[in-house]
């Protein structure tokens, strides 16, 4: 029953997850689109470039300080031990972004790119007041509350973002959004997880922060630079006017990772450590996960790829239709998003932070070479390189799998097999029905056609390839919200 009640409450927490995943998207999408109507594809190129230096400053600070408090549960100790060590180092890094904005934005030849780095630089200590009470959320699998605080602030955000630009002031616009959300974020998680700052611990508390966060720091930035970080090489190579046209495709590949796999991974690590001391389970749990996962993410892949052109111009323009086959190319990067999803969780739960930093910076390493050897060649050869790493990265992550569940990983890569054969069916087929079609229907016509071709092809071929995974997976799915469930395994 214990079991049954972990899997419910994944379950329940995936569904909050998704459904304000959906709605914070849809709601931040609207306002992307008003946004680059006003806005320069400069201004675009700029923000990127300096929100993922900022980022990546703030996710290297935030470190494993979340998966600390989340791996013991009820100690205030390391709590405070965790806070202060981040605040101490976000003092450190913003203060060394200040420095560095100048130089930074003189090397990229954009002078503008300088107050914006500095001006985004005040999220990481924004963000510090957030990491605690986040975690002790997550710890009561209260993701409801925190999906819809992430809700709220995507909206605050958007709002006083709309009103900016509509004022004729659109590069401010794009920066106040992302600071305005996060402090609207900090604030009511810490009212929600009845939070305060701690009086500051003794040093023992706080040394062991520091050494539990310093291999998890290593994870974190190349975790960000492998999701969205890796645009500063990309920046490198080219002009920052084609930054900007990257960049759209680059968040629309988020987006559709965030929709497909982060409801689902958001669960994985408080589920990982209720099942850390019995093997037998964690094979279970992490054989069902990567099962249902697959299936869904992929057919995300599948049908958003299939339409990428209608998608993009719809939504952005004509100006940004340079960003579609980039999308289309990027979209493909989904099968290797979804098995790294279980690496950190995994190895995080088995307190193997030195681990996760290792097999992160595999993955990174991978593409931040593709990006940089493939940029000079133009953004859609990049997009295809960067997709094309993910069959190097399954291979580097096996070992991984194996160490999270005990033993031998092949069993969950297979389960990739007949999705991925899917996926490409479904491409293949709607490319060849919109070629045919396209020239004589209007573009709202070709993306409602499109999705469903790609959508019928991926569900007939995976009824042809496995039957009883999809049987399996709305079993899991139905059960995990009935009284009475019954767990079924991938098989």
């Amino acid at each position: 029953m214990a079991g049954m009640s972990l899997q419910r409450g994944a379950a329940r927490s995936t569904a909050w997850n998704l459904l304000t995943v959906l709605g914070e998207r849809s709601f931040g999408f609207a306002i992307l689109v008003v946004l680059l109507r006003h806005v320069s594809v400069q201004d675009v190129g700029i923000v990127a470039l300096a929100s993922a230096i900022s980022e990546l400053a703030r996710m290297v600070t935030a470190g494993g300080a979340g998966e600390q408090v989340v791996a013991a549960p009820g100690d205030r100790t390391v709590e405070a031990g965790a806070f202060w060590a981040q605040m101490l180092l976000a003092l450190v890094v913003t203060g060394l972004l200040f420095a560095i904005a100048g130089p930074i934005a003189r090397y990229y030849q954009a002078s503008a790119l300088g107050w914006v780095m500095r001006a985004l630089s005040l999220n990481i200590l924004l963000g510090a007041f957030l990491i605690v009470p986040a975690a002790r959320l997550a710890q009561a699998f209260r993701f409801r509350a925190l999906s819809l605080m992430s809700l709220g602030s995507t909206m605050l955000g958007g709002a006083v973002a709309l009103e900016l630009v509509f004022h004729g002031y659109g590069l401010a616009a794009l920066v106040v959004q992302r600071m305005v959300g996060i402090g609207f974020y900090s604030v009511a998680a810490s009212i929600a997880a009845r939070w305060h700052p701690p009086r500051p611990p003794r040093w023992d508390a706080l040394a062991a922060a520091l050494r539990f966060n310093l291999p998890m720091m290593g994870a974190a930035f190349v975790d960000y630079l492998a999701h969205t970080g890796y645009v500063v090489l990309v920046g490198m190579r080219v002009p920052v006017f084609a930054v900007g046209q990257f960049r759209i495709a680059q968040r629309l590949a988020e987006v559709l990772q965030e929709l497909a796999i982060l409801p689902a991974s958001k669960v994985f690590l408080p589920v990982f450590v209720a099942v850390r001391d019995d093997q037998e389970r964690r094979y279970a749990v992490a054989s069902a996960l990567m099962d249902t996962l697959a299936i869904l993410s992929l057919a995300a892949a599948a049908v958003s790829g299939a339409v990428a052109h209608p998608l993009v111009v719809l939504m952005f323009g004509a100006r940004w239709a340079s960003a579609a086959p980039v999308f289309a190319a990027l979209s493909l990067i989904v099968p290797a998003s979804t098995i790294y999803a279980f690496v950190k969780p995994m190895l995080t739960a088995l307190r193997r932070p030195g681990l996760v930093s290792i097999f992160a910076a595999l993955n990174a390493g991978t593409i931040g070479l593709a990006a940089w050897f493939a940029a000079p060649y133009g953004l859609v050869p990049l997009a295809w390189a960067l997709s094309a790493r993910g069959l190097v990265v399954a291979l580097l992550l096996l070992p991984a799998l194996s160490i999270g569940i005990g033993q031998s990983g092949w069993p969950l890569l297979r389960l990739m097999g007949a999705p991925i054969t899917a996926l490409v069916a479904a491409r293949l087929a709607t490319a060849a029905f919109l070629h045919a079609v396209a020239p004589g229907i209007g573009l709202l016509s070709q993306l409602v056609l499109g999705a469903s071709v790609a959508g019928a092809v991926f569900l007939l071929v995976l009824m042809a390839l496995a039957p009883w995974r999809l049987i399996g997976m709305a079993r899991r799915l139905a059960s995990a919200f009935r009284r009475s469930p019954v767990l079924t395994i991938a098989g």
